[in-house]
């Protein structure tokens, strides 16, 4: 039915598991970073926020911290934040003993965390996503503070009136 050889179709697969065996994640990243620089030129990290070096070579930073200089960031812990299709979810290297008097706040938009990493300091971290007001969970799990919040359906929809 096919006029080549289904041996290479889509390529050879029993060749393509051996090479996929061997490949070093960094390696791939590696070769990711440089293609994305010949192709982008320079550093393409601006015109990508959520982009950065993920070879652990320096710390990708969140882009809506603030001005932060790259010491500060580098010293202050990066939270993991992730949304699905019902919830935005932040995970935060802590452990349950290390900071008793940390403090959580948050608005539709943003996470508010008060004296985290540090006592008397302030983080604060955009979501990627609005969340409601209520409903929103925090736990300890494994070192990690857990933020669950309900994502906010933005299906208003205004009418704006046009004066002629």
């Amino acid at each position: 039915m096919f006029p080549w050889n289904n041996n290479q179709f889509p390529f050879d697969q029993s060749g393509f598991m051996k090479h996929l065996n061997k490949m070093n994640p960094k390696d791939v990243e590696s070769y990711i970073q440089n293609v994305m620089k010949n192709v982008f030129s320079g550093d393409f990290t601006q015109g990508f926020p959520f982009q950065g070096n993920m070879t652990g070579n320096e710390t990708s930073g969140f882009p809506f911290q603030g001005d932060v200089s790259k010491s500060e960031t580098q010293m202050k812990p990066q939270p993991e934040i992730f949304e699905t299709n019902d919830f935005v979810y932040v995970k935060l290297p802590l452990s349950s003993k290390d900071n008793k008097n940390l403090k959580l706040q948050h608005t539709n938009h943003q996470l508010i965390l008060i004296n985290y990493p540090k006592e008397n300091e302030q983080s604060k971290y955009m979501l990627p996503s609005p969340v409601k007001r209520k409903g929103t969970r925090a736990r300890f799990l494994d070192d990690y503070l857990e933020i669950q919040f309900i994502r906010l359906d933005e299906s208003n929809i205004s009418e704006i009136d046009i004066s002629y």
